[in-house]
């Protein structure tokens, strides 16, 4: 049997709108599926089912390593990609924030 999950509306905060919280929403469903390890797994379900808040998850130490980790291997990743790459992944990102209603003028966070 399943638990349920909080909606992405548990996620909108003043400075994080709608869209943002859906993003949001659904990175955490998909680390809840394990694709990143069993700490960010356990990390997401917790926050998912409401057990634990987004802000107390991300202060437990071996959640914040785990993400820590995870960031930096994003970040090594993007920097090895050439500019022009970068720069077509950037600008597709900023259309589907704007198709969205989002905003598409966010700056990299890299």
């Amino acid at each position: 049997m399943s638990e349920r999950h909080v909606g992405f509306e548990e996620f909108v905060t003043r400075g994080r709108g709608p869209e943002r919280a859906r993003a949001l929403h659904g990175a955490l469903e998909r680390l809840a599926t394990g694709s990143a390890g069993d700490v960010l797994q356990e990390m997401a379900r917790e926050v998912l089912t409401g057990r634990v808040g987004l802000r107390d998850a991300v202060r437990v130490g071996a959640y914040a390593d785990a993400l820590g980790e995870g960031a930096r291997a994003l970040r090594t990743a993007w920097q090895a990609l050439p500019e022009e790459e970068r720069a077509r992944y950037a600008d597709e990102a900023r259309r589907t924030l704007a198709a969205r209603g989002g905003d598409g003028d966010a700056p990299s966070p890299y």
